[in-house]
């Protein structure tokens, strides 16, 4: 079946958590089992969440059961395929297919890797480079894959892939789709009996969701899945006028440092692989799978600088220009030259292309440099890694953030007013390096995954003082008035990662990265990749303790007011025991009742005093009033509710949420009990009064809701010191409540999560 086209999505165009969630624990959390290596030897968590799958614990499971594998995560269903236009499909094991089924015969090659009906010849082209480096590709597919008996084979089989950061392992059946006829309806090999490529592009397909989420891509992209590397391209034809050398040396040293290299042409208007007179299909991925030069033809000429490439399609038409498989270029040439360079002259999809044609012809050459955290590549050719690795001097940093509409989502610099809300992040040039060489990257998280178009991204770098940084994050005079500052920065475009080589001095620099429109909302990971040990930090505000605000404090005593009267009185109803304690229920019950119950009337609030004094006839009159507040509140809460109707069946979102807080509370004065005592029910009432009163202060129409905007400053007038990483956070939560405008409920949550958060930084300090 004829591959088609295969474009890039297009750019114009979960998980929920509930309250009782770890703080900040939704996107960031993988749904598949992380992995790290160690002397490449696969280490995983000790700790695996229900819906991690673990491919030994499934293995052993179906062999003790004498069952083949059926992954209930990606089903033989039409929705794992996800593409409406492919009917009929049946799912086959290869052993259905072919009795003599393989993983891999005589190892593998990049040869092995034939595209189907699937737009997805960018995965190809990547795997395919992924051949040239033996322990990469054992790292992505692990060497105990196997359909041998002796092998404990049961139709279960685990890869692994890089994902923002962590190395996760995805496990799938071998189920796999076919057409009315039984043939592999995409990826296969060249051999019929041979089974990994195949098996590979399903995998992968379930990490993005299905098989109609592959359908375009860039190679670059796939290349970093399987390798955690660097991404960045060069459109050759713009490179043409005298800048071949600085070509050859990009893919010469990259080459020699275990790059990959991937290179297509320009879509044809009608998104079809419309092929060029030269043998060249518009709008295809291709691979470089090797680089290297040959002396001239004639004697005293400039070596001969070659490219080999591949199509993932494994057959078709081929470059037909100088050097193609059969030209009279490769007549010239002996024999052991020919085999020195690895000359094979066969319909395998696979030619040699001069550079200088290489430039002409082809618009985009796209690269991904193997990570620091890799370091290590092999010789071309050796088997043992061990016996042959180079090692190379680069250090990584790396930091995630959000971008979140009226908090961190800022646009580019054109929006001065806004710019500075981006996150901010500054980089330490080690004094004593002169021109030191630093990569900038940044990527865009999950946008493939959920079915999202890429955002249009881009960052700025700033030189900056210690003076500068005195206040953070820093502030919009800055950029009013610093635009000689700008040093570098990045183009903004809709992919998924950008990146950018800087030379700098030693000092300080700021890094800016924002969406090229305020207000668009996405994760992101910012990567820094130098040849020293120059460091990547966050640029913002100190999460801690502050003071609270003055025209909540000026409000009198709470412990002087009718409203403490009726909390106190609502303790000694509820409260148990000769010791007289209030459980966690009784505890939810009574804030519900006395501060988060709707339709409950306005409470009286206390008086402002204006004198420091009291007579004995105010005293009587406050508690006269105190005892007529108690009757009066108490009256029209029983009016409003039914006589043991429980809290849950009026609203169990909010139910949810006030768990939570509850749960946050006593966390902090209970230690580890689950009653409390009138002292520390005196505490809990007074930090929820006193937030109900910030609450009260910022909603100012007295709509009952606060504006997402106002939460920083709310928060600040409640005490506590915010930086963008909490902030994010607190709006992710609410965005995950489904709360466009934040209730009482909802603020006094968020105050608990940040006084929690911390709490648990200064003990991690302790």
């Amino acid at each position: 079946m004829a591959a088609q086209a295969c474009p890039t999505p297009n750019s114009s165009s979960a998980h929920v958590k509930g309250p009782s969630a770890p703080f900040g624990s939704s996107r960031s959390s993988t749904r598949f089992l992380p992995v790290t290596f160690e002397n490449d030897e696969p280490r995983y968590n000790s700790t695996i969440s229900n819906h991690q799958q673990h491919f030994y614990t499934l293995r052993q499971q179906c062999l003790s059961e004498g069952r083949l594998f059926e992954d209930p995560d990606f089903p033989a269903t039409d929705a794992s395929i996800g593409m409406p236009k492919f009917a009929n499909v049946r799912w086959k094991r290869p052993k259905e297919l072919t009795p003599t089924a393989r993983f891999f015969i005589d190892g593998a090659s990049r040869l092995d890797i034939c595209q189907g009906a699937l737009n997805d010849c960018w995965l190809l082209t990547a795997a395919t480079n992924l051949t040239s480096h033996p322990w990469l590709f054992r790292r992505v597919l692990p060497s105990d894959n196997s359909f041998q008996e002796e092998q404990q084979y049961a139709g279960v089989f685990h890869f692994r892939f890089w994902e923002f950061g962590q190395w996760v392992e995805v496990v799938i059946d071998d189920r796999l789709p076919t057409d009315a006829t039984g043939k592999l309806l995409f990826g296969r090999s060249a051999n019929g009996d041979e089974y990994w490529s195949a098996l590979l592009e399903k995998a992968y397909a379930k990490f993005y969701g299905s098989y109609g989420a592959l359908d375009g891509g860039t190679a670059r992209e796939a290349m970093q899945d399987l390798t955690g590397g660097l991404t960045e391209f060069y459109q050759p034809k713009k490179m043409a006028d005298g800048q071949e050398d600085q070509l050859w040396d990009i893919l010469r040293s990259g080459s020699e440092m275990g790059s990959l290299f991937a290179c297509n042409l320009k879509s044809d208007p009608t998104g079809e692989n419309v092929a060029t007179k030269e043998g060249l299909l518009r709008g295809h991925s291709y691979s470089i799978t090797k680089v290297c030069s040959i002396p001239g033809l004639v004697s005293g000429s400039d070596d001969i600088r070659l490219l080999r490439i591949r199509n993932p399609w494994g057959t078709g038409i081929e470059w037909n220009g100088r050097w193609s498989d059969k030209s009279r270029e490769w007549k010239s040439l002996n024999q052991a030259e020919r085999k020195r360079v690895g000359l094979t002259v066969e319909n395998d999809g696979e030619f040699w292309i001069e550079l200088v044609d290489f430039m002409k012809h082809f618009d985009r050459l796209e690269v991904c440099h193997l990570s620091p955290e890799l370091h290590s590549i092999e010789e071309d050719g050796a088997g043992d890694r061990t016996s042959s690795t180079r090692r190379y001097r680069w250090e990584l940093s790396a930091l995630d953030g959000q971008w979140i509409r009226d908090t961190t989502a800022g646009g580019n610099i054109s929006f001065l007013d806004t710019f500075p809300l981006n996150p901010q992040y500054t980089i330490h040039v080690q004094d004593g390096t002169t021109g030191s060489g630093v990569v900038i990257a940044l990527m865009q998280k999950y946008r493939r995954a959920d079915s999202l178009p890429s955002l249009t991204i881009g960052f700025t770098v700033y030189r900056v003082t210690v003076e500068d940084l005195r206040q953070k994050p820093v502030p919009r005079e800055f950029f009013q008035h610093h635009d000689h500052a700008i040093v570098g920065g990045s183009i903004f475009i809709n992919a998924r990662e950008i990146s950018c080589r800087l030379t700098l001095d030693a000092g300080l620099y700021l890094v800016i990265p924002s969406t090229f429109e305020p207000g668009e909302e996405g994760d992101y990971l910012l990567r820094i990749f130098t040849a020293r040990g120059n460091t990547l930090c966050e640029n913002d505000a100190t999460l801690c303790f502050g003071t609270l605000d003055d025209r909540i404090t000026e409000q009198g005593k709470f412990f002087d007011t009718p409203r403490w009267a009726l909390l106190a009185n609502a303790f000694y109803n509820r409260a148990e025991g000769d010791k007289q304690l209030l459980n966690t229920a009784s505890l939810c019950d009574i804030l519900w009742e006395q501060f988060f119950r709707p339709n409950v009337p306005k409470r009286p609030q206390p008086k402002q005093q204006t004198s420091g004094g009291s007579s004995p006839w105010r005293k009587f009159y406050s508690c006269v009033l105190q005892l007529c507040a108690c009757f009066w509140i108490q009256s029209a809460v029983r009016k409003s509710r039914r006589a043991g109707e429980p809290i849950v069946q009026e609203d169990q979102a909010h139910r949810e949420e006030l768990e939570r807080i509850v749960k946050l509370l006593m966390g902090r004065i209970a230690d580890g009990q689950d009653t409390i005592g009138y002292e520390q029910y005196r505490t809990i009432a007074r930090d929820v009064y006193q937030w109900e009163s910030v609450f009260r202060l910022y909603d100012m129409d007295g709509s009952g809701t606060l504006d997402r905007r106002e939460l920083r400053h709310a928060l600040r007038s409640s005490g506590f010191n915010t930086n963008n990483r909490i902030l994010c956070r607190l709006q992710r939560l609410m965005v995950e409540l489904n709360r466009p405008q934040i209730e009482l409920i909802e603020y006094v949550l968020c105050a608990a999560e940040c006084r929690h958060a911390i709490d648990v930084i200064h003990r991690d300090a302790a």
